[in-house]
């Protein structure tokens, strides 16, 4: 009798893990993941500043137009000179124009990369763009 019994609840431990991994799977499709693209900038900008401002710009709108109005992909363009803005300098170390990735889950920055080749790109767009294109990818299809 005790051995049936042990098979019977046996029976159920891969009913129980098969729960358990449909459970962790739901929480995990609940996760609400964003990606911001920040392009900081100095109060006062030359050509150069202001070229690579309009390349971010454009190239987000044209790869990622159905992230943008969902909202998964946020672009922001920020003095990094004024009070508000000074403490991102200090978090994602930077001293002058830079563009940073940063994935949110619920809310919470999880991951971020400065993408410091922006300026070797800035007078090609189509390279430009493919540089863009390709990090964005890499860091919304990352585990982390």
């Amino acid at each position: 009798m005790k051995l049936k019994k042990h098979r019977r609840i046996g029976g159920y431990i891969p009913l129980i893990a098969i729960v358990f991994l449909l459970m962790s799977g739901y929480a995990r499709s609940a996760e609400k993941v964003t990606l911001q693209i920040m392009y900081f900038h100095a109060t006062i900008r030359c050509e150069s500043c202001l070229h690579i401002e309009e390349n971010a710009k454009n190239s987000v709108g044209l790869l990622f137009e159905k992230e943008l109005k969902d909202s998964t992909i946020i672009f922001r363009s920020l003095d990094f000179l004024e009070p508000e803005n000074e403490h991102f300098a200090e978090k994602y170390d930077f001293t002058n124009q830079t563009l940073i990735i940063s994935k949110m889950v619920n809310g919470k920055e999880i991951k971020w990369k400065n993408l410091d080749k922006i300026w070797e790109f800035s007078n090609d767009f189509e390279s430009f763009k493919e540089y863009l294109r390709k990090e964005v990818d890499l860091m919304l299809n990352s585990n982390n």
